[in-house]
Parts: C-alpha cells; structure tokens; sequence
C-alpha cells in the first residue's frame, strides 16, 4: 500500500471517531421519549393497582358489615328452646311481658299491672328486634352524604330515640338508622337446679373451661333460664361461679326468682330440661370513630353482678357512611298465628315504637342496605360519571370529596321468625 493511500484511510477513521452535536441531540430525544413511555407504563400500572387495592378495601369492608349485621339480625328473637313467638302467643291475663318470657326486672306492682314501659329499655326482651329510621331517609326521599356527619339528636329519628340509644359514645349520626336486637346466646348449658325460694339459686355442671363456665363467666351479667314452656331473664346478684350463681332481689333485679312460680306444682325449671343462657342486648348504628371517619358501630349493653346497667361500644368496620333498613312483616293478622309469608316491608317510621310490639313481633326479615366509603381518587372520578346511587330506594347524593362510595344491599331472613318455627 502507498503512502498516500494510508494516509487517507487514516483520515477517514478520524472523520468516524465522535458524534456532531445533532447527531447526539437525536439521541437524547429518542431516549427521553423511551423513557416517557416506560413512565407512562409504570404510573398508568400503579394507578391500576391502587384502583383494584381501593375498590378491594371498599368491598372488604361492605362485606365485613353485612356479615357481622346477619348473623346478629338472624338471632333476633332466639330464646331456647322455642322462639320468643311460640312464648309470647301464649299470652294470658296475669303473666308479665305478655306472655312466657318474665323479667326480674320489673317490681311487683309493675308486674301485675303488666307495666312494661318500666323496663330500661336496653332489657325489652319481650321485643326482640326494633328500629329507629333517620328522618328523611324513607323510600322516595333523597339523602345528600355530608363530607362532615353531625351528631344527631333523639328527633331525628321515628320513631324519637330513648335516651340508651340517644346517649350512646359515639353518638349515632343523622341519615343512618339503628337496629336494636335482643336475644338470648346460641351457647347453653343444662341447669342441674333450679331454686325459686329464699335462697335463689341456678346451678349448673361443672364442664371447665369449654362447658357451662364459658357461658356462665362469659356473659356480661345478663343471664335467663328457659325451657320449652317459657323463659326469665335476670341478672346475677354475685360473680358465677363454675356450678352455680345467686339471683337475688338486688340490683337491676326488682323481684325475685321466687315470683316464676311452678308448673302444676312441679319447679318452674326442672334439671335437665331447662338451660342457662347469656342474654343479649345490641344495637347496630353509624357513629364518627376518633378520626372523624364515619363507622359501623355495635353498642352492647352488660350489667355486673349487682350493678348499674352500662354500655360498650365498638367499632366495627370503618368507612360506613349510612346504614339503610327495611323490615317485611308477615302477612297474617295480628291475632292469627304467623303465616311465614312476607309479601310487603316497611320503614321503623311506618311500625312506631315499642307500644306497637305486635307488629315488632312479626317482622320476619330485614333488608339492608349501606352505603361504604374508600378506596382511590381515580375510583372516586370514575364513580362521578355514573351520577348518584340509591339504597333501598333512597337516593344518595354523594359529595365530590374524592371518595369512593359503594352500596351493599342483602335480605337477612330471621330465622327464629320464619313460620312461628
């Protein structure tokens, strides 16, 4: 090869060594759009997944507070042996409450007179299920979701809330009804004795731990004994031991065990065919939790031994904004025995209060519907294009406060209602 020819070639590589400014300014473009678009991907990805997360938790939760309110609703009016119907059917001139379920709680003038306005109210156990509707918030109206719920007062509800519900910590809030249930625990033990007289006393088995102590230790100081031809609640006069508990004329306890009587001069409750159980007395309600979030709450009433009447109350899903019910009556007449056939449901407003016990007595299912707040911005403007909701034929208004909203609707049949069963 020449010299000149070398030369040139030698040339040419140092022409190919660098790149020119546009040359490297194309470049950098062509990356910058790459990375735009891997952006792009990994925001549009993670909005997604916030989505499925918020949409996820907002379902959790509609589907924790449906099935906490089952499974108590379908208690309502549990009291052993038979339902709280079957007992109070046999109604007679003369028996308290109505019928075959008898309280302690009441004196005995009170008693005789049939009084039973005069029991605190958390302890109606002749009526197993009652509810207070939010005013405003029937089938037809419409109810505009606040982004700051109030406190509401005893009016705001039909019927008007007495002061254990009125009272409650937290306070229930306006635009949410409430739903009072009694009944009597799925846990029992068969009493071993039973002593009406001087010395009142129920004994029961010694089991241990996973036996009768659980239910008797583990009530909260209300108890009843029943059998298939009646029920007593009561509370206990002294902490239950493992075979037995007092049931003085003390405390909550006006009378004594003494005024149940017998049956054909045999004991009221025999051993063995009588059993102990807790009795239950809840409310389900929408208050605001410490963070001002709006949530499901359960308020249980207890009583210890000798003690004053009180209340507890705990959240139990966040991000319940209303609760929304329903009740369907059975259809037959009210001095008929029930059909178990519900073709028509109302608003509490439409039943009234416990003066109306008849018509409580039949309600034989409960709609529910609730509205649940949570979940991401980007649900929350997706929902806004669908325009308002509606729960149990109220319509829903909600705000535009970058919440997402659902709404969770179920039919709970109480199934100690259902054909007089």
């Amino acid at each position: 090869m020449s010299f000149a020819v070398a030369r040139a070639a030698a040339r040419g590589r140092r022409r190919q060594a660098g790149l020119s400014l546009i040359e490297l300014m194309i470049a950098m473009v062509i990356g910058l759009v790459l990375i735009l678009g891997l952006i792009q991907v990994f925001a549009a990805s993670r909005q997604a997944y916030q989505l499925s997360q918020g949409i996820a938790r907002n379902q959790e939760n509609g589907r924790f507070a449906i099935d906490f309110l089952s499974r108590d609703l379908r208690m309502a009016g549990h009291t052993g042996c038979v339902n709280d119907q079957q007992l109070l059917a046999a109604n007679a001139a003369g028996l308290p409450i109505g019928g075959n379920i008898r309280t302690l709680f009441l004196n005995e003038a009170d008693r005789n007179s049939n009084t039973v306005a005069n029991v605190p109210f958390p302890l109606r156990f002749d009526v197993a299920i009652q509810g207070f509707d939010a005013v405003g918030t029937e089938p037809g109206d419409s109810l505009a979701v606040s982004t700051t719920p109030a406190a509401g007062a005893a009016a705001d509800w039909s019927p008007a809330l007495p002061n254990a519900l009125a009272n409650l910590t937290p306070r229930p809030i306006r635009g949410s009804d409430i739903v009072m249930l009694r009944y009597f625990s799925a846990e029992e033990t068969k009493i071993q004795g039973y002593t009406p007289g001087a010395t009142p006393a129920v004994i029961y088995p010694d089991e241990g731990a996973a036996g009768s102590t659980r239910v008797a230790t583990g009530g909260r100081g209300l108890y009843a004994v029943a059998d298939c031809g009646g029920a007593t609640v009561f509370q206990a006069t002294a902490a239950p031991g493992n075979t037995g508990m007092n049931v003085d004329q003390s405390g909550l306890n006006l009378s004594s065990l003494s005024f149940v009587g017998s049956h054909d001069g045999a004991p009221a409750y025999s051993a063995g065919q009588a059993s102990l159980f807790r009795a239950e007395s809840v409310a389900y309600y929408v208050g605001l939790n410490a963070d001002n979030v709006p949530s499901l709450y359960r308020a249980r009433w207890r009583a210890n031994p000798a003690g004053a009447l009180a209340v507890d109350s705990e959240e139990m899903v966040e991000g319940v904004e209303s609760l929304q019910l329903l009740y369907g009556q059975d259809s037959a007449a009210l001095t008929s025995m029930p059909s178990g056939y519900i073709n028509e449901s109302y608003s509490a407003a439409d039943i009234g209060d416990a003066t109306n016990a008849a018509r409580w007595r039949r309600i034989g299912s409960v709609q529910v519907g609730l509205i649940v707040r949570g979940g991401s911005e980007r649900a929350a403007s997706e929902q806004a294009e669908d325009g308002d909701m509606s729960v149990l034929a109220v319509s829903i208004n909600p705000p535009a406060d970058g919440h997402y909203r659902s709404v969770y609707e179920t039919t709970v049949a109480l199934r100690n209602r259902l054909f007089g069963n």
